[in-house]
């Protein structure tokens, strides 16, 4: 087993965390005007339903595969996570 990231994966003595449930729905706040993250039904339920706007899915899908925005390589045998990372801080 090997560690990535092992920096940042100590242990720490305090932690301070929330669900999207916590902090989008009225137990913190009284109004909220909008909630970010990725559209879904899994909205706080103080928020009520989703309001999908209709068309954005595919826009999305448009973008993340259009050739003149994305570009795929092919990653040679053996690649490490240090030689992707290099490779991607050096992409131009």
């Amino acid at each position: 087993e090997q560690v990535v990231f092992p920096a940042f994966m100590q242990h720490q003595l305090t932690k301070l965390s929330a669900s999207g449930q916590e902090v989008g729905g009225d137990s913190l706040f009284d109004k909220r005007i909008g909630f970010s993250g990725t559209p879904s039904d899994l909205l706080p339920a103080a928020l009520g339903r989703c309001g999908y706007e209709q068309g954005s899915d595919g826009k999305m899908l448009a973008v993340l595969t259009d050739p003149a925005v994305v570009s795929t390589s092919v990653l040679p045998p053996g690649w490490t996570v240090e030689t992707l990372l290099a490779a991607v801080a050096s992409a131009r």
